[in-house]
């Protein structure tokens, strides 16, 4: 049954292998989802759901998680754009947004549960730097499935649910420090040492065909595809999966150029931007301190990834290359006015990351890359959690255990086995 849906194709050898693999056992390329189904054929029912021919997982479920497009008006007049299109896919009912955690990464989580549980996986390990456990959280507790969460305690506030956790849910905290690597590290030994499948970050189709669904959705609403999309990133995994989308809407016949990514970062942590532009590549190990002093200094510190995908075959530096895309540096100062002038030309608080991706945009509108008759998608990632306060009684999803970067050990994570276990 599964067969004939899809096949996950290497990028960089093309060897296909059986889902639900996560990695090729030839090279390092990035595997993605060659789904049977060709042409482009969204349903009606007001969800990410209506792109399901390009997810993964069989099953779909009711929810109201799935992404929005508007046409702006307030922010398009202020920057002299004829046509910007913004994706808001964070929780504003004003407009249609109702992802219940408040920012995409709902558009992860549900597809990749449900993609998982199809294949017999029982439960999951995954890393975050808040966000993404927040929708794990959220979709665990919808689907009783058992996932277990590493974050950063910087990352510990937003731990919170629109409803009642469930038990399924296991939230271990990284004390000591606020290094996104460590969580990652620490997501890898619970895998091995307890036997709970890893989720997969950006080696898993499901999650990254989730997040594909915006440029499906702007393709659906306007015909086409942009000729630029903006985005703030830290892995840089939703610009995969958008750049994907296009690739098979492309083959589908809608649009005929691919967008160019424009991919946001908060200065002064800046990997991505610094290695594109500089022409080098990332090496996390690199002056770990100076990068732990710039990663404190920043304003959205979901961005702050020392180890994205970049230069694996389909990884970013691909995307920026086929799409002949473009990088910033966004100070804190200057996402600050940007989420100012966002809240009072389109009425619509943002987040810092999304804060981020529109002062990208005004920068690249003011050096010309830009042009004031170009079709544009800025992609709001998601926004405060003041809103959705205003609607619902907000619950903590409360830590389970907790690990320094010197617990991180196969010792120290076994004796936390009843512990951490679902």
């Amino acid at each position: 049954m599964h067969a004939k849906k899809f096949v996950l194709r290497c990028v960089g050898c093309g060897e296909t292998h059986a889902p639900p693999a996560l990695r090729c056992d030839r090279c390092d390329g990035l595997l993605r989802t060659d789904y049977a189904k060709q042409s482009f054929d969204p349903r009606e029912e007001n969800n990410l759901f209506d792109f399901r021919d390009w997810l993964p997982s069989f099953e779909a479920v009711e929810t109201t998680i799935g992404p929005v497009t508007y046409r702006s008006e307030g922010l398009a007049e202020h920057l002299g754009l004829d046509d910007l299109v913004i994706a808001f896919n964070g929780y504003a009912p004003e407009v249609g947004a109702r992802n219940p955690t408040g920012s995409f990464k709902d558009f992860e989580a549900l597809p990749t549960l449900l993609y998982f549980r199809e294949y017999g996986i029982d439960s999951l390990v995954l890393a975050s730097a808040g966000n993404t456990a927040r929708a794990f959280a959220y979709a665990a507790t919808l689907l009783d499935y058992p996932v277990i969460a590493v974050v950063p305690k910087r990352a510990s506030p937003g731990l919170w649910l629109p409803c009642k956790p469930s038990t399924a849910v296991r939230v271990v905290l990284i004390e000591g420090s606020d290094d996104y690597a460590f969580a990652i590290d620490a997501s890898g030994l619970i895998a091995e040492t307890l036997g709970v499948a890893p989720e997969g970050g950006v080696r898993n189709v499901a999650r990254r065909d989730g997040m594909s669904t915006t440029m499906l959705e702007y393709a659906r609403r306007f015909g086409g595809l942009p000729a630029h999309y903006v985005q703030a990133i830290g892995s840089g995994t939703g610009a995969i999966a958008v750049w994907e989308a296009a690739l098979r809407l492309r083959v589908a016949g809608i649009g005929a150029s691919l967008p160019a990514l424009h991919l946001a970062q908060n200065a002064p942590f800046t990997p991505v931007h610094d290695a594109w532009t500089g022409g080098g590549s990332i090496d996390p190990e690199a002056n770990v301190e100076d990068q732990l002093r710039r990663i404190a200094r920043i304003n959205a510190p979901v961005l702050a990834n020392r180890t994205p995908p970049y230069a694996m075959p389909g990884g970013v530096r691909d995307a920026l290359a086929e799409t002949g895309g473009s990088t910033y540096a966004v100070t804190n100062e200057e996402a600050r006015g940007a989420a100012g002038l966002f809240r009072d030309l389109e009425g619509l608080s943002v987040g810092p990351a999304a804060a981020v991706a529109t002062a990208a945009m005004i920068q690249a509108v003011r050096s010309g890359r830009i042009g004031e008759e170009d079709a544009v998608l800025l992609h709001i990632t998601g926004n405060n959690d003041d809103r959705i306060r205003r609607d619902f009684r907000l619950h903590r999803v409360e830590p389970v255990a907790t690990l320094r970067p010197e617990d991180i050990t196969q010792t120290h994570v076994a004796r936390l086995r009843a512990t951490i276990l679902p």
